[in-house]
């Protein structure tokens, strides 16, 4: 019951933003069609549809690694590269959770049992809930101080909030293991630690270069970007994926992240393109994402 009520309260909020990206597309109608589609703008648009295929291979080596880790079945990098690119495609159905149902689907057919899938998909969404939460978190604090929207007492007030946790992770690790018995495999074993090291480090290079792409989108658009906004618009890419992928019943978030990224750009920009970047931002994903399941989504 409550998982069909978000559900449904998710599709309810992804139709509203769908709502406002088109009314905020017909005010700003006149920047649309304005666009000039010159050599720079298709070349920036191809490249980035080729960089987000390419950053979506750090998305399934990761999770080759967590499913390796987990898992006794012995199972080749490109087999479950090609899973995962075949996966990405039913993110697009409507429930936002299609691709994780289908790659643990595929899985526990070929006899991987449901325990270290529904693991190892725990493990991913805390890795890149974690790695967007550090480029949102940081990108946001750097905008704030260079730009003086932080003051320097909220800055220490936040370090110290900080250190304070740094300071209660042991308590928090050892209550971990107390009522979470079966994270004792993931906190302790060594092996694990390296796996859970690496595979964030991959999902920060995925987040790094899809906000690299949407920067450079923003740059070819507007003509000129400053450091400090740059900062702002890789916190802005990072929360709207954060806002997307949480949201229930919305496929791959759509709607949602395009109206974050529309607020946000257009209060950073102040120019009004922030519509049409967030709609060349989800044709190069959207395209990125299939060119990704071409090129990897042959079984082997």
């Amino acid at each position: 019951m409550l998982k069909k009520l978000l559900t449904s309260l998710g599709s309810i909020v992804a139709i509203i933003s769908l709502g406002f990206i088109s009314q905020q597309l017909f005010a700003n109608w006149h920047k649309v069609d304005n666009y000039q589609f010159t050599y720079a703008a298709i070349g920036t648009l191809i490249l980035g549809v080729f960089a987000y295929a390419g950053a979506s291979f750090f998305l399934s080596s990761a999770w080759y690694q967590i499913l390796s880790s987990l898992s006794t079945h012995s199972l080749s990098v490109q087999f479950i590269r090609s899973i995962y690119a075949r996966s990405q495609i039913a993110k697009y159905i409507p429930g936002n959770v299609m691709h994780i149902a289908s790659r643990h689907i595929s899985l526990n057919r070929l006899g991987i049992s449901h325990k270290p899938l529904a693991l190892a998909s725990l493990t991913e969404i805390i890795g890149l809930v974690s790695a967007a939460s550090t480029f949102a978190v940081i990108g946001s604090v750097l905008f704030g101080i260079r730009g003086e929207y932080i003051q320097q007492q909220q800055l220490y007030y936040g370090l110290a909030v900080s250190g304070i946790f740094l300071l209660f992770l042991p308590i928090i690790f050892k209550v971990s293991l107390r009522l979470f018995p079966a994270s004792r495999n993931l906190l302790v074993n060594p092996r694990l630690q390296r796996v859970l090291l690496r595979t964030y480090c991959e999902y920060l290079l995925f987040f790094a270069i899809a906000g690299a792409i949407l920067v450079g989108l923003v740059f070819q658009v507007e003509g000129s970007l400053g450091f400090n906004n740059i900062l702002a618009i890789i916190a802005c890419f990072s929360i709207s994926w954060l806002a997307g992928f949480i949201a229930p019943g919305a496929p791959s978030g759509i709607g949602i992240r395009e109206t974050i990224l529309v607020v946000s750009l257009d209060k950073i920009l102040l120019t009004g393109n922030g519509v049409l970047i967030a709609i060349l931002f989800r044709l190069i994903t959207v395209a990125g994402d299939v060119l990704f399941f071409v090129v990897a989504g042959r079984r082997e």
